[in-house]
């Protein structure tokens, strides 16, 4: 299995990770349920880890893709930056998981700050997994993109293949 496989396989880990570590975290809050609330913020510790790898494998995959055709170069880079900050938000939020799932056993006082701080940073990480997924999606399925964007693109290779056609004709044999 190359990166481009590996990426494609494992990119869906920290946004469904993330989502559902945050929905089980309000649910557990809910519920004053330590152990549901113990399971969300190691989701989501989890979720954060598996984005370091998911990262790594996105460099890697680019350059197979990049040159290949029916790539969207735009979305392409648009998912590439919005790659960096979305693994920085995730790290912090593993950060702050760390720091909670500790805070249960070292600083009992600190639990109810350091879940509300995983829950804000971890929801900000997610909302900012939205574009980089759809960017994501965007790199190859030209079916997913501005309508506008894939008709100029059908138009933009018509017209090379009517110049090239003309080109032909007009070459001696």
């Amino acid at each position: 299995m190359d990166a481009t496989h590996a990426h494609l396989l494992t990119n869906h880990i920290p946004i469904l990770g993330s989502i559902f570590g945050i929905v089980l975290l309000i649910v557990g809050m809910l519920l004053m349920n330590k152990s549901v609330e113990i399971t969300a913020i190691s989701t989501i510790l989890l979720a954060s880890i598996f984005t370091i790898p998911v990262y790594l494998s996105g460099e890697e995959a680019e350059h197979k893709v990049e040159h290949l055709e029916g790539v969207s170069e735009f979305e392409l880079e648009e998912h590439e930056e919005h790659a960096e900050l979305s693994l920085w938000l995730m790290l912090i939020g593993g950060g702050f998981a760390l720091m909670t799932i500790a805070s249960y056993k070292v600083a009992p006082k600190l639990t109810k700050t350091a879940r509300i701080s995983t829950l804000i940073v971890t929801s900000a990480a997610f909302i900012s997994l939205i574009p980089l997924a759809n960017h994501g999606g965007q790199i190859t399925h030209s079916e997913l993109r501005d309508a506008e964007a894939s008709s100029k693109g059908v138009i933009e290779k018509y017209d090379e293949v009517i110049i090239e056609e003309k080109n032909k004709k007009k070459t001696p044999i």
